[in-house]
């Protein structure tokens, strides 16, 4: 009689704090037992990994797919679709965006809104598990009554589907929060555990440069990143600290690239704040050169494809990005996956022509897609050329560092015994490892390109598997094994209880502001 669904043989195990040779036992979609030899005629199946690195299955924590509110216009990616090119590449469980419909009223607005999403990537075939941030696009009016709305919103939302974060704009018109919007915001999610999510970057003066540069007539895909510089990031980045501060509520920067935000974001950790960060891999693999047109002459408006905000950086701020990434001050790495057609003129990229708008950059949709790519180009870059300290940091910055700041762990992001999810990657052995030249069509996603068309990876994962099944083998898509499903998760968002002075929020007890 069999002990196990399956065995993995012959591998080497690495987590956030472990590295060492053992075999691994699978039952009922979870870890059941790791050994320094387990017998392989307890199992029904037996992979031999072959002296292979197996590491726990990537989180990627920030996706952008289509979804009913549709805030980002054409995005090319359903759930489905998505997940299949997340474990291609070693993705095991994807965290995307229910946005807020504005349209909904009443006490259970933002509960409905995560429904709407849930509702629709049900009825696609899934590859891996999935779970939702709420995008907060706005707030009924600027007062204090807010706040408490907005607490009920957010009790009702995650007893409902677990949601346990959310996330807040300094930029983009229709999106931008005022500070006073964001306190009301802060002032809710501490109250609730959830976590405060912030694409920091001053939208005032986006909009200031953009207007500038198009009175100039620079319009080119290059000057998106003229109209953002550094500091615009690291001054919104320095605000929303403040103002976290005051409040006393942790927070998360997303896709952090900015010299001057990493500074800010390592001042306020080493004074104890709960200041977390998340970078991409394009602040360190890409550049501000790549938005420019080079390829092919005749298209000048090729530089759209590598359109994000915030945008690409010069080249040397790339080492900045790994030093942060070793050291602590970015806490996880995420692709922010947002796929737009190129080649269709109609859609994607090119809608930045629709109604005579003239392809200026204003008008190009943001975002690249990148969440297959993430695991290999990270693993090849920051193990095998060493830009990272040990294989232990990757397996912490992609895995086990998302699942505890989302409220997953150690269901996902580890590979513990009775607790974990049995989503797993094996890479192939250093025997056999050849190097791989990634090209558009090997990543089983619906995109017409990728920004690493020709980057060469030392490995690539051979095997993915989600809940105990191999959804993913040696290239090919196992479709008969896809079950993924929505991931509720746990609220992790624990404040200091210290405050700037006396003042406390409602909930609290007003006293004697707390000594250091």
């Amino acid at each position: 009689m069999s002990v196990y669904d399956l065995i993995i043989k012959n591998g080497i195990v690495c987590t956030a704090s472990d590295f060492y040779p053992a075999d691994i036992g699978i039952c009922g979609g979870k870890i059941a037992a790791i050994a320094d030899s387990i017998d392989s005629s307890l199992a029904k199946e037996v992979i031999d990994a072959e002296g292979g690195i197996i590491t726990p299955g990537g989180i990627d924590a920030h996706v952008h797919v289509d979804e009913p509110m549709k805030l980002l216009g054409d995005v090319v990616d359903t759930m489905g679709s998505a997940t299949q090119s997340a474990v291609a590449g070693g993705t095991t469980t994807v965290i995307a965006f229910a946005s807020q419909d504005v349209g909904l009223r009443g006490p259970k607005a933002l509960s409905n809104s995560v429904r709407q999403a849930i509702d629709l990537y049900e009825e696609q075939t899934l590859y891996c598990d999935y779970g939702l941030h709420l995008i907060i696009a706005r707030l009924e009016d600027e007062s204090k009554q807010t706040c408490e709305e907005l607490d009920d919103q957010l009790r009702n939302m995650y007893d409902d589907h677990g949601v346990s974060s959310v996330k807040v704009f300094m930029t983009y018109p229709g999106l931008q929060m005022s500070d006073y919007s964001i306190l009301n915001t802060m002032y809710a999610t501490r109250k609730n555990g959830i976590t405060t999510m912030i694409h920091a970057e001053n939208g005032d003066i986006v909009r200031w440069m953009t207007e500038s540069l198009e009175l100039q007539g620079l319009v080119q895909p290059y000057y998106h990143g003229v109209s953002r510089p550094t500091i615009v990031e690291g001054e919104a980045t320095s605000r929303a600290i403040t103002l976290a501060t005051t409040m006393d509520t942790p927070i998360l920067f997303v896709h952090v690239s900015s010299p001057e935000a990493l500074d800010s974001i390592r001042k306020a950790q080493t004074s104890g704040l709960k200041v977390y960060a998340e970078t991409c891999p394009q602040y360190m693999l890409l550049s501000d050169e790549d938005t420019k047109c080079h390829h092919d002459q005749s298209d000048k408006f090729e530089g759209a494809k590598n359109v994000c905000s915030p945008p690409l950086r010069e080249k040397q701020n790339e080492q900045r990005i790994w030093k942060a990434m070793d050291n602590g001050t970015i806490t996880i790495v995420s692709s922010d996956h947002c796929a737009y057609l190129y080649s269709s003129k109609f859609r994607g990229k090119h809608n930045a022509f629709d109604n005579g708008k003239g392809g200026g950059f204003r008008y190009i949709p943001n975002g690249m897609p990148g969440v297959c790519t993430r695991l290999p180009l990270l693993f090849d870059q920051g193990y095998l050329k060493n830009k990272l300290s040990s294989l232990m940091k990757f397996v912490e910055l992609h895995c086990t560092n998302p699942a505890k700041i989302y409220g997953c762990y150690p269901k996902k992001g580890a590979l513990l015994p009775g607790s974990s999810d049995a989503d797993i990657v094996i890479w192939y052995p250093s025997k056999s490892k050849v190097p791989v030249k990634i090209r558009n069509e090997m990543l089983h996603h619906p995109c017409d390109y990728t920004p690493y068309e020709g980057f060469e990876v030392g490995n690539w994962p051979r095997y993915t598997l989600v809940h105990g099944k191999v959804v993913y083998k040696e290239g090919k898509l196992l479709q008969h094994n896809a079950e993924g499903h929505y991931l509720r998760r746990n609220t992790n968002s624990i404040p200091r209880n210290k405050w700037v002075n006396g003042w406390r929020p409602a909930y609290e007890k007003f006293g004697t502001p707390q000594q250091e």
